[in-house]
């Protein structure tokens, strides 16, 4: 059984693939773990209890939008798990798919904050790089 790791943040390149993954996972009988990263905030504007409260705020959201992913796949055929992680994404990417030996790791082009201007984004950039297993990149 082949494991896939998929990066979802919520942005529609994101959800395009989360459909490609879904996609191969039944087609390879595959089992799927849908990852989420809340992104560290770095902004020294902000106080360490309005970090913390954003933060909180941002995890739960992330928490939520997994739940319902995860609640939309029940009915299909496939073993799925859902994460949410907070640090950088690509490390968070790269290091959970070292950890669980996945076969294959499937990102957006571009996350919620790309710009169309450049041809892959950074975080996707960044696992291609770095990944020790192939990185599938959906436009």
């Amino acid at each position: 059984m082949q494991k896939i790791l998929v990066a979802h943040d919520g942005s529609k390149a994101s959800d395009k693939a989360l459909k490609k993954s879904i996609e191969l996972a039944l087609h390879m009988r595959g089992s799927l773990t849908i990852l989420s990263v809340v992104p560290e905030l770095y902004l020294t504007e902000l106080t360490d209890v309005d970090r913390n409260k954003i933060s909180e705020s941002l995890t739960r959201e992330a928490t939520e939008s997994m739940e319902k992913v995860r609640k939309s796949l029940s009915g299909k055929s496939i073993d799925v798990k859902t994460l949410v992680r907070q640090g950088d994404p690509a490390e968070k990417i790269l290091e959970t798919a070292q950890k669980m030996k996945v076969d294959l790791i499937v990102t957006g082009s571009h996350g919620r904050h790309g710009t169309k201007k450049f041809l892959i984004g950074s975080v996707s950039s960044k696992v291609v790089d770095y990944s020790k297993c192939p990185v599938l990149v959906v436009k």
